[in-house]
């Protein structure tokens, strides 16, 4: 026995320097020649083929008895295994089999001494394994298999098992039913642990847990309360589980909640029937949750809409959708339809005509456009451009043809026109100052409107007829040149001329007198309250004698 002990002193200095068997695994070839694991034994303890046995005469494989019995001495063998020096034992597990007239020993220790039994067997002789466990201190480190008096053993598939344990105390959470953006829901609950770091995650994100891993190593019978969070940042049905899970053990928690979103409900109270093509029109739909409004026209080639705002494209039928699809927080909202009868404007224009003079044409006229900006053409209404008005006050129709027919009607407007009265002019140049009677001459006055010109005397000498002069009486008269103006012209001004009429040598000195069948026939007229006759180029008094 002393020099057991000092082989398991030896052994125990050696156990800081490196782990020994590894926890939950069978003790195997390789380990019984680790003198780290196996730190003493006696010279009877042999290993093969994951058996080691323990007693004179064994043969690995099977029981030999030794025969005879009396003629053999009896042993005391023994094996010492060293544990792993982290951790917290907790049971051991073996197979055995013996031979009989025996004891078969096991122990265990904290510190490869002051062992303590923990399985005993007198030996028998059986044909099959025995399986058999035995429940470990938390603190030990050392187990010694032993083996005495007429007995051999043999032990297989060891294994020692490390005290480990995790478990919560509920099986599910099912939060109430809450709205988006609610608070986070809680749940606080305990986890019990025994020597294990756990890892806490979720397999859902809505679900989660206050802390990442749970535990810590070489405690016993431990526990930590820990918080699992819903959050309510999306809606939805949303289900999962919180797992606690390390070193082989695992713990679930079934979660599963409901968020749900917000109703909302749209308004507009806008009447909206007919407008004009020209109208912007803006829109006025509202939400109960306060989200912007979409709007959406059912021909975007007649009417389209820029955030509230309608723009025209041209007259027609459109109808307006105001909808609100919602969010992450509030369902789609109620939509509202309504139908818009579009029509043509009548362009906004007012015209002025200018005055024109008599000779001008229609088309020559001035047209003013006083208000209005839309783009089109102008052209007069029921008469031709290219009529001569005469002077005077028209009530005329221009039409207004739009350029865009889309949005515009045509117009018609009345514009008042005043055609202004012409200015004649009478030219009278290089006319003989001399005349001679019995000598008609063509008068050189001319009449810039072509009209007749008319003429008037201050003395009965002489007669002007289309143009010709007819000198009849010697002496000096003034003829005086005008006209006087009709519908179409202005009166001209007076042009007067002073001549001399010389007598005619070639005609007989005495007056005629016109018989009375000539006078009756005769032109008469009337100068300064007295009757004169004109007859023959001559000029006579009532009575028919020649005054020149």
């Amino acid at each position: 026995m002393k020099k057991i002990f000092t082989l398991c002193a030896l052994a125990a200095l050696s156990l800081s320097l490196s782990a020994q068997l590894a926890w939950d695994t069978n003790f195997a070839q390789a380990d019984f020649n680790n003198a780290q694991t196996v730190i003493s034994k006696t010279e009877n303890v042999s290993w093969n083929n994951g058996v080691f046995g323990l007693g004179a005469h064994l043969e690995i494989g099977k029981i030999v008895i030794p025969i005879p019995l009396v003629n053999t001495d009896p042993y005391s063998d023994e094996c010492v295994i060293a544990l792993p020096q982290v951790g917290i034992a907790e049971k051991l597990y073996f197979e055995w089999q013996g031979a009989s007239n025996g004891t078969i020993t096991i122990y265990q220790s904290p510190d490869h001494n002051n062992w303590q039994q923990i399985f005993s067997t007198e030996g028998n002789t059986i044909a099959a394994n025995k399986a058999d466990s035995a429940v470990l201190s938390t603190t030990t480190r050392y187990i010694k298999f032993a083996a005495s008096a007429y007995t051999a053993a043999a032990f297989y598939n060891v294994r020692v098992s490390e005290l480990k344990s995790l478990s919560v105390g509920i099986e599910e959470w099912e939060p109430a039913a809450a709205m988006v953006d609610d608070p986070v829901a809680t749940k606080n609950v305990t986890v019990s642990w025994t020597n294990i770091v756990a890892s806490v995650t979720s397999t859902d994100p809505h679900f989660s847990a206050s802390v990442e891993t749970v535990g810590q190593k070489n405690l016993v019978d431990q526990k930590t309360t820990i918080t699992l969070l819903y959050s309510h940042e999306e809606a939805g049905t949303h289900s999962g589980e919180i797992i606690i899970s390390g070193e082989g053990r695992e713990a679930r928690i079934a979660v599963s909640g409901t968020t749900s979103k917000y109703d909302q409900t749209l308004s507009w109270p806008q009447t909206l029937t007919e407008c004009i093509a020209t109208d912007e029109l803006s829109f006025n739909a509202f939400t109960s949750s306060g989200l912007d409004v979409v709007y959406l026209t059912s021909d975007s080639a007649t009417a389209e809409v820029e955030g509230n705002v309608l723009r025209i494209h041209r007259s027609g039928t459109v109808t307006i959708t105001a909808t609100q699809p919602g969010n992450y927080k509030y369902n789609a909202a109620n939509s509202i339809e309504k139908s818009l009868l579009i029509h043509k404007a009548d362009p906004a224009i007012s015209l002025s005509v200018e005055d024109i003079t008599y000779g001008q044409l229609l088309n020559e006229a001035v047209i003013h456009e006083l208000i209005g900006q839309v783009p089109g053409s102008l052209s007069w209404l029921n008469i031709a451009s290219d009529t001569l008005l005469d002077a005077g006050d028209y009530m005329l129709s221009l039409l207004f043809t739009p350029e865009d027919t889309a949005i515009y009607n045509n117009a018609t407007m009345p514009v008042a026109l005043h055609v202004n009265k012409a200015v004649q002019t009478i030219l009278w140049e290089n006319q003989e100052a001399e005349l001679i009677i019995g000598i008609p001459v063509p008068s050189t006055a001319t009449l810039s409107s072509g009209l007749e010109i008319t003429y008037a005397y201050t003395a009965c000498l002489l007669s002007i007829e289309e143009g010709m002069i007819m000198p009849e009486n010697e002496g000096e008269v003034t003829v005086i040149a005008y006209h006087p103006g009709n519908h179409n012209y202005l009166p001209t001004t007076v042009i007067m001329q002073t001549f001399t009429i010389q007598p005619n040598p070639e005609m007989p000195t005495a007056l005629p007198q016109l018989n009375e069948e000539q006078l009756r026939s005769a032109a008469k007229f009337m100068h300064a309250g007295t009757v004169y006759v004109s007859f023959g180029g001559r000029i006579y008094d009532a009575k028919g004698a020649l005054l020149k």
